[in-house]
């Protein structure tokens, strides 16, 4: 089971914050008491790795939303409550275990008084009561099955089984919704494992050493001939403790004047590391308790401990298809940036496993700096409540930059610090700046500023190319990219005399156009498609790919294309430029972006990745 995405209600900060978006490897950022460590917590409570303290419950619920689950202080209403949901991708062996499809829900609810259950979304029958039959006795099971008129068919013994065989048939086509249970064992089971490493003192070498070997005996007992001997054993002490339970079940009834008192215990065998207790010695000396040592000492031995867990954990065990979530909780706190440096490589080795997730919560700037910006999540808080910002799949080149200079501001940074900002890129208007960062997320997955690209609309105007220069000036990364055919025919615009002016040659070009510019890197096909969609003809007919096949034989392609537009369709664009941010939002596969425009963003990724704040030195 793979996490993926995450709600949490009433928890600390995190009021009401769903769809927190988990990926392979994701960075939590955020100012202090955001709720970083609170979303790290809720994973833990969600996996049963800890319990829910008065203190972890939220207390800025009076009106709206969270109401229902948490009355306001003082209140004598219903208890209150927290849940923390999670959604789960599954194997195709997970789905063949649960009977049931990915991905799946899975929460955890904290009721107050009556403590946690978990839970998990599924089919059910309508009727409460088919949905509790293990449960029910004989009698009530009779009951039930006369209310729904059913019979027990000739040779049916008269005893328990037969009922609750007969009413389980009934609700398998009795009618269904979708709804919260009590989780079945075999999930509980499939839960990932969860390794929580803090990066302040108090997580000691040892407690990393039990965490680590924890989820290691875990993915054991997965293991197939493990897990059966683990599971005669549980069978075989529930069986020993049915009698006792029998005694404290009838004495509760007696003493406590009930017609019935339920106590059926379940069994079931977690193994833990109960005490690791290490020592060190240098050269020459003798081991002494890490206990005694010195912090330095510990915090090096934790950090060698993190890197190696990754090497212990990321192979997994053959026939045990454990999935782990590795949580690091400020991991750069008192590192040097070399050593945050270390601890990004470790992050990305661990992430790329099949089966872990990292999840980091960090002020770093080297960690932050080391991941794709669709891997951040950042938190803010207004009024003491906790809400994220994060970046989606469909999101577009504005919600991008909304985000770096959010998240920037809350971290106390300009955004340029925050180096994504590498390789200055000047498009000559604004349908390029529209459409290459769309086109561009398209060919790659993620977005142009996660390559250190950023662009703006340059236009050749001598003021955008004052910025260009001063730019390089200060020691960073300048290119044009621009129309092959400008240098020939935008001589007031862009030449090579006025780039010359600023400092700059043809060499900080990069050329878009199959021949001459960008609206002829799109085949004919492409813009049939694309006319016919949203600039039909006023006598109805289709665009065909003939109709402008015809118009590339010479002369200016995009001039005759918005003609053509303009004389046969009731819709056309006023302005040709509208054109290509229009194709740019038709195409839907990363194939769909033509080769020789993919090859000039790769040229500015090459750029990019060697792009950045240069060294000044003494004499400049």
């Amino acid at each position: 089971m793979q996490l993926v995405e995450l709600g949490v209600t009433n928890f600390r900060s995190l009021a009401d914050v769903p769809g927190i978006p988990i990926h392979k490897q994701t960075i939590l950022t955020g100012h202090n008491d955001c709720g970083k460590t609170a979303m790290l917590d809720a994973i833990a409570f969600l996996l049963g790795e800890r319990q829910i303290e008065d203190s972890d419950v939220s207390r800025f619920a009076s009106v709206g939303r969270e109401r229902s689950a948490l009355p306001a202080i003082g209140d004598d209403g219903e208890p209150r409550t927290v849940i923390v949901e999670g959604k789960f991708e599954l194997s195709e062996a997970e789905v063949e275990l649960l009977d049931t499809s990915s991905p799946v829900s899975v929460r955890r609810r904290y009721v107050e008084g009556q403590g946690s259950r978990l839970e998990w979304q599924t089919s059910v029958p309508e009727r409460l009561e088919l949905r509790t039959l293990p449960a029910l006795k004989v009698a009530d099971l009779r009951d039930l099955a006369t209310e729904f008129d059913l019979k027990l068919r000739e040779g049916q013994a008269n005893v328990k089984a037969s009922w609750y065989d007969l009413l389980e048939e009934h609700a398998a086509s009795a009618a269904h919704v979708t709804d919260w249970i009590e989780a079945p064992p075999q999930l509980r089971n499939a839960l990932p494992q969860l390794l929580y490493f803090k990066g302040d003192s108090a997580d000691s070498p040892e407690a990393v050493v039990r965490g680590i070997l924890t989820a290691k005996l875990r993915e054991y007992t997965l293991l197939e001939d493990t897990r059966q001997k683990i599971t005669d054993l549980e069978t075989e002490f529930a069986e020993r403790l049915k009698e006792d339970a029998a005694i404290l079940r009838k004495l509760v009834e007696e003493r406590c004047a009930l017609d019935e008192f339920s106590l059926e215990p379940q069994i079931q065998f977690k193994p833990t590391i109960d005490r690791v207790p290490l020592a060190a010695s240098a050269h020459g000396q003798h081991p002494v308790p890490l206990s005694a040592a010195g912090a330095g000492r510990s915090r090096r031995i934790t950090l060698a401990l993190w890197e190696a867990s990754q090497q212990l954990l990321s192979g997994g065990t053959e026939g045990a298809e454990a999935n782990v979530i590795i949580v690091y909780d400020e991991p750069d706190t008192h590192l040097d940036y070399d050593h945050q440096r270390r601890i990004m490589e470790m992050i990305k080795a661990s992430a790329s496993t099949s089966h872990s997730t990292v999840i980091v919560a960090t002020h770093s700037l080297n960690l932050i700096d080391g991941v794709d910006i669709q891997d951040i999540v950042h938190l803010n808080s207004r009024d003491g409540r906790a809400y994220i910002q994060s970046l989606g799949a469909s999101d577009t080149d504005a919600h991008t930059r909304r985000f770096l200079s959010n998240m920037a501001a809350s971290l106390g940074f300009r955004n340029s610090v925050l180096l994504h900002e590498k390789c200055f890129v000047a498009v000559e208007g604004a349908t390029e700046y529209a459409a290459l960062p769309t086109l561009f997320k398209l060919a790659f997955g993620y977005p142009i500023q996660s390559a250190g690209i950023a662009l703006w609309a340059c236009g050749g105007n001598d003021g955008a190319l004052n910025f260009a220069k001063f730019l390089k000036e200060h020691k960073r990364t300048v290119v044009f990219m621009v129309d092959a055919d400008s240098p020939r025919d935008k001589q007031k615009e862009f030449s090579y005399d006025r780039l010359l002016k600023q400092g700059f040659t043809k060499d900080d070009c990069l050329f878009i156009g199959d021949p001459h510019e960008l609206e002829d890197v799109f085949s004919s096909d492409q813009w049939a498609d694309t006319m016919n969609e949203h600039w039909p003809r006023k006598d109805e007919k289709p665009w065909a790919s003939q109709d402008i096949e015809a118009l590339r034989l010479d002369g200016k392609f995009s001039k005759k294309l918005h003609n053509l537009l303009y004389e046969h369709s009731t819709q056309a664009p006023r302005h040709k430029d509208e054109m290509v941010v229009a194709m740019a939002q038709r195409l839907r596969r990363p194939s769909d972006v033509p080769k020789s425009l993919v090859d000039v963003f790769k040229d500015a990724v090459k750029i990019a990745a060697t792009a950045g704040p240069h060294y000044w030195a003494e004499e400049d």
